[in-house]
């Protein structure tokens, strides 16, 4: 894919052009700049009657550009979607996990009951349950967009 863009700027990009201008000054010489002259010395502005240089849009020249800036191999085209279907499963894996983490903030800044795995209740004070609510933030703050 970027050999695609690198051929298509050097073939299709117009060159980039500014004004040119030409003036005689007292002594005779002629000066050319990009800014008209600061004096009151009569300037001609002579962009439009120079020709491009150093563009050459010949076949040959293309056709060597395209041998050096091929497309992609098919494996770097399996790679690229490799990685696109992780970077998407990573996504999902995160977006569960953010979503989740809301949840137990949403749980955590409410009335709060906790138990074990057998079901017996745990004791957290206030100041506990505040602590870990603002760990929770946190962790959504940093990962979760």
């Amino acid at each position: 894919m970027r050999a695609f863009i690198a051929i298509s700027l050097l073939i299709f990009i117009p060159t980039v052009q500014s004004e040119i201008y030409r003036w005689t000054d007292t002594d005779g010489k002629i000066h050319f700049s990009d800014q008209p002259p600061e004096d009151s010395t009569l300037s001609e502005e002579v962009s439009q009657t120079m020709p491009p240089i150093n563009r050459d849009a010949s076949s040959e020249e293309t056709k060597k550009l395209q041998l050096i800036f091929q497309g992609e191999t098919p494996e770097e085209q399996n790679y690229h979607r490799q990685q696109k279907v992780q970077q998407r499963r990573q996504d999902q894996i995160t977006k569960r996990a953010c979503d989740q983490a809301k949840y137990n903030l949403k749980v955590l800044k409410g009335r709060v009951y906790f138990e074990d795995a057998q079901g017996n209740e745990i004791i957290v004070t206030e100041e506990q349950r505040e602590q870990r609510a603002q760990q929770l933030e946190g962790e959504i703050t940093k990962h979760c967009t």
